[in-house]
């Protein structure tokens, strides 16, 4: 290379450029294992609490996106065809960690819409939510919170939580509502099922009764009936002859009645049934005796064995649950995906099944995101404060560039000029608080000259109300959020 360049900046090649990225991403990951829990999946958290910028050169950035979506080869799938899922789908193919051919959607009743999803962005559009989750790996919820209920319904029979990564989009929803949802519905089509068996048993079941009956009325058939009277009879004078002999011992009658009576009843007959003497009659009554006590024993042991399977069983049906509850992460996106330019958050639920692999899962997501933008991670608590600040932003900032914009026409800018000059007023102002790391009042400050017209226009937006507005449209939004967690709730209780 000539003198000023480096070796990197001259090459063209994309293999080079893909081995490079994956090699800095290696060298990344290496110097942030050391960060806490949640500071691992946010590049631009500093110790000072404020954004810096991630030292990596874009065509780096783009060179590590294509390295990692050749290795995984995920197959993505969007149920739910809005705008959101289309702007998250062209960041996904744009941002290079997506190939268009490895993403499916669900259809939409908007013919439109089904066309600018195939010949647009190049996705796969299947004809069910069924289809969506039997061809991908990474499943993104992108239905509004009042429909993701019925859509769990129709899914939770082809989930697999060894196969597939669920992607909640739906504001408000937490991850734990959408396990109970899946599982409630796995539960009742499994009840079902035992229950058609249990009816296929039963009648089998009547049927083998039936053909027992018959055989055992043959067995009493097969014996004879004068062998029956005889054992009858016999049974009789046994009775009659141990009676005499209780009398006998009692002092009841005489030995001489004893045996004129016992003469007239006969003697057993051994042919018919076997004759026990007196020790044999003993013998059998202690044995009797000792196979009671050991069949208490057993029972006993067998009580206790039956317990202890019970709870081993138990224990085990628990852990069978925890480790089949669906793998889950909840996402707010915004918009500005469809640029590359997202400002996201990600979390996982408070009770992970496997807190190992909701971090791999956690990892995967952010990746994906990152693809398209920044992507931060938080706890599960404040997404509803991410959807208030990001999930809405945009709406709010597109108002105050128009709303700037239209200031410049009414002081005589053309409609063109005045909207570039303040949509680029906003990104560059954006992109000092990111590159900078001061704070926004710190550069406020910097372009307020004393007595100059900056700080005139400043007062009049806080005689105005501008500060205190934004943060009531911050409030309300995360407040609506909750609320739309709050009723998928109570709509699921009330089913």
């Amino acid at each position: 290379p000539r003198r000023g360049e480096s070796t990197v900046a001259q090459s063209r090649d994309p293999s080079t450029m893909t081995a490079l990225g994956s090699a800095l991403t290696m060298l990344y990951a290496l110097g942030q294992s050391s960060l806490a829990r949640y500071n691992h999946a946010n590049p631009r958290a500093s110790k000072r609490g404020y954004a810096r910028p991630l030292k990596l050169p874009g065509r780096f950035r783009a060179a590590t996106a294509r390295a990692a979506a050749a290795d995984t080869q995920t197959r993505i799938g969007f149920i739910g065809a809005g705008s959101m899922a289309e702007a998250m789908a062209r960041g996904f193919v744009q941002g290079g960690v997506a190939t268009a051919s490895d993403i499916s959607v669900s259809p939409s009743t908007d013919p439109s819409r089904n066309a600018s999803w195939s010949e647009d962005v190049g996705a796969n559009v299947l004809g069910s939510n069924v289809e969506v989750m039997e061809s991908s790996d990474v499943v993104f919820l992108t239905v509004k919170p009042h429909v993701l209920p019925a859509v769990l319904d129709e899914i939770a029979d082809v989930v697999d939580p060894s196969r597939h990564l669920l992607v909640s989009v739906a504001a408000g929803v937490p991850v734990e509502f959408i396990e109970k949802t899946l599982r409630k519905a796995t539960e009742k089509k499994n009840k079902k099922n035992m229950k058609e068996m249990r009816v296929t048993v039963v009648d089998h079941g009547d049927a083998m009764d039936d053909m027992d009956e018959d055989s055992d009325s043959d067995d009493e058939d097969e014996m004879d009936d004068g062998m029956k009277m005889k054992m009858k009879e016999e049974k009789k004078k046994r009775k009659q002859l141990k009676k005499l002999k209780s009398l006998l011992e009692d002092g009841v009658i005489t030995q001489d009645e004893f045996e004129a009576k016992s003469a007239s009843v006969g003697p057993p007959d051994p042919t018919i049934m076997p004759v026990e003497t007196e020790e044999e009659r003993k013998l059998r009554k202690e044995q009797k005796k000792m196979m009671k006590m050991q069949e208490k024993e057993e029972k006993k042991a067998m009580k206790m064995q039956e317990k202890e399977e019970k709870k081993l069983a138990k224990e085990a049906e628990k852990e069978e649950k925890r480790r089949s509850r669906p793998r889950v992460v909840r996402v707010m996106p915004n918009t500005p995906c469809m640029v590359g330019a997202a400002a996201s958050a990600a979390c996982v639920g408070d009770d992970p099944a496997d807190p190992m692999l909701a971090a791999a899962d956690l990892d995967s997501v952010v990746r994906l995101m990152r693809g398209c933008g920044e992507c931060v991670v938080v706890p599960e608590r404040l997404m509803d404060a991410v959807t208030g600040v990001s999930g809405s932003g945009p709406a709010y900032v597109f108002q105050f560039i128009e709303a700037l914009a239209d200031g410049g026409v009414a002081a005589g800018l053309p409609r063109a000029d005045a909207n570039l000059l303040a949509a680029q007023t906003v990104m560059g102002a954006s992109k000092m608080v990111l590159e900078t790391g001061s704070h926004p009042g710190e550069l406020k400050d910097k372009v307020c000259s004393p007595g100059g017209t900056t700080v005139r226009g400043v007062h009049e937006l806080e005689k105005g109300g501008l500060r205190a507005t934004v943060m009531s449209a911050v409030m309300a939004s995360a407040a609506r959020s909750a609320e739309l967690g709050k009723s998928s709730k109570e709509k699921e209780k009330k089913k």
